[in-house]
C-alpha cells in the first residue's frame, strides 16, 4: 500500500474486503509493493493459479488503485488493473479467435458478478522457437492479458475473487470445492 497518511475510509474498506476474499487452495497469493505513481493509495497482488499437472499453469498481478475524489479516465475513485499470462499448447498457437476468447473469459467474468464498469485492455499472443543450444525445445506459445476496470464499489475482494476466477479460466483449471482433493494418475 502505498500512501502518505492515514488512508480514506473508502479505501480502508477495500483492503478489509480483500482480506476476507475466498482463496482457493490452488492459488498462491502474495502482496507485491504496489505502483507509487499513479494514484494516492494502491495495494498488488501478485497469484499464481495451479492445476493438477502444472505448478503454474496461470499467474499475473492485480493493482487496486484509489484515488480520493475520483479520475476522469477511470469515471470513479477506484481501478483494478491486471497483467495474466499463461503458457498454452503449441497446436493452439496459430488459433485466429485465442485473444477474442480470452478477452471474453475476462468479460465473462466480471458481467458474472456486475462489479465493473469499462473494461478495456490488450491480449498479446507470443510464439517462440529455440535456436542453438536449445534447439531440441518445442515450440512456446504464450497469452498475456493486460486490462483495467472500474469498480462499482469499494468491495475489492469481489474484484480480487473474480479475477482469480478469470486466472483459472486462462489456465485451464477448475477450482475444487473447498476440502476436496483431485486424484492425479502419475
Amino acid at each position: 500500500m502505498t500512501t502518505s497518511s492515514l488512508p480514506p475510509e473508502r479505501f480502508r474498506a477495500a483492503l478489509e474486503s480483500l482480506s476476507q476474499a475466498q482463496i482457493p487452495g490452488e492459488v498462491k497469493l502474495a502482496e507485491i509493493p504496489a505502483p507509487t505513481r499513479i494514484a494516492s493509495y494502491a495495494v498488488a497482488l501478485e497469484a499464481s493459479v495451479a492445476s493438477p499437472v502444472e505448478s503454474d499453469a496461470a499467474s499475473g498481478s492485480l493493482v487496486v488503485l484509489h484515488e480520493p475524489g475520483g479520475h476522469s479516465v477511470w469515471d470513479g475513485d477506484f481501478r483494478c488493473v491486471t497483467v495474466a499470462k499463461t503458457r498454452l499448447e503449441q497446436e493452439l498457437g496459430p488459433d485466429p479467435f485465442l485473444a477474442q476468447v480470452a478477452w471474453s473469459w475476462l468479460a465473462e467474468t466480471l458481467e458474472e458478478v456486475e462489479i465493473a464498469g469499462r473494461p478495456s485492455g490488450t491480449v498479446t499472443r507470443t510464439q517462440s522457437e529455440s535456436f542453438g543450444e536449445l534447439i531440441g525445445r518445442s515450440e512456446q506459445v504464450g497469452l498475456e492479458v493486460r486490462a483495467s476496470w472500474t469498480p462499482v464499489d469499494s468491495d475489492a475482494g469481489v474484484h480480487l475473487e473474480a479475477w482469480l476466477n478469470f486466472l483459472a479460466k486462462l489456465g485451464g483449471v477448475e477450482f475444487l470445492p473447498q476440502g476436496v482433493s483431485c486424484l492425479v494418475r502419475r
